[in-house]
């Protein structure tokens, strides 16, 4: 979701220019809930940080203002178009204190050791996530931080009732677990951490809501996951072809929640971190 780091060119949000201007939506409306945990989890001037499955570089710019012109920030991901525009956002910015990487974090080598290894919306695409952090933990240096940002699928809901938006969250749900990843990966962050050999983590949950006609921004960010996801759900055979109008979707979704005046969940945000 913020480039996934995917495991292989199948990952199903993909890099298209529709996602991409996707993820600055989304970037903007988590940010504060990423930022929460990035200063929560002691991220703080001078510290050296690694943004694994950097996308296009959402994490790593606030990671980068926190730890400010005396620390550095890595962020690393294995799609070459995602880090292409991390890397011309940060040329454009011209911020000396983030660099990024094409790679798989867990197997690259690095110069010197981090004080945190951060991501957010990776451990979803893994296959074995805790796996995945036991690697990214021997990129730390005594006392490291592991911080992660998540998310859970399964818990969306509108009540009143609101037919199409359950209808939305359900054929997202179910594009996103034919794709591989895995739909509660926000409420497994404890016993992903524990086998991983961390401490339980410190956590956090947190949601983008609608309520009524002060629904817009979770209507977007809603009707902009099934943009992006309508090829892969016109394939899998939910939907007819053409049967769902992407560009007043998100439109049609405030309609009918203001109209019923409901209250709208799509997903739950999950934030956890550890000392290794």
């Amino acid at each position: 979701m913020t480039g996934g780091d995917p495991e292989s060119a199948s990952y199903v949000f993909g890099h298209s220019e529709v996602e991409l201007r996707r993820l600055a939506f989304q970037a903007a409306l988590i940010a504060p809930t990423t930022r929460r945990l990035l200063v929560e989890a002691g991220v703080t001037s001078g510290m050296r940080i690694l943004d694994v499955g950097t996308g296009r570089g959402d994490v790593a710019f606030l990671a980068a203002e926190l730890v400010g012109e005396t620390g550095s920030v890595v962020g690393v991901d294995r799609a070459p178009e995602a880090v292409a525009v991390a890397r011309e956002r940060a040329e454009q910015a011209a911020l000396a204190n983030v660099s990024f990487v094409e790679g798989d974090p867990a197997e690259l080598t690095f110069t010197a050791p981090f004080d945190a290894v951060v991501g957010r919306y990776v451990l979803q695409f893994q296959p074995e996530p805790s796996a995945m952090l036991r690697r990214l933990v021997s990129h730390l240096g005594p006392g490291g931080t592991v911080a992660f940002h998540e998310i859970d699928w399964t818990g969306h809901r509108s009540y009143p009732p609101v037919p199409l938006w359950d209808r939305c969250c359900g054929l997202v749900l179910r594009a996103v677990e034919a794709g591989g990843a895995d739909t509660h990966s926000g409420s497994k962050l404890p016993s992903t951490f524990v086998a991983a050999g961390l401490p339980a983590p410190s956590m956090h949950m947190s949601a983008i809501l609608g309520a009524g006609a002060n629904c817009g921004h979770a209507a977007q960010r809603l009707a902009g996951l099934l943009a992006t996801l309508l090829p892969a759900i016109e394939q899998l055979g939910l939907i007819e072809p053409g049967e769902i109008e992407s560009d007043t979707l998100a439109q049609r979704l405030i309609d009918d929640v203001t109209a019923s005046s409901s209250f709208v969940l799509a997903a739950s945000e999950f934030t956890a971190w550890s000392r290794a």
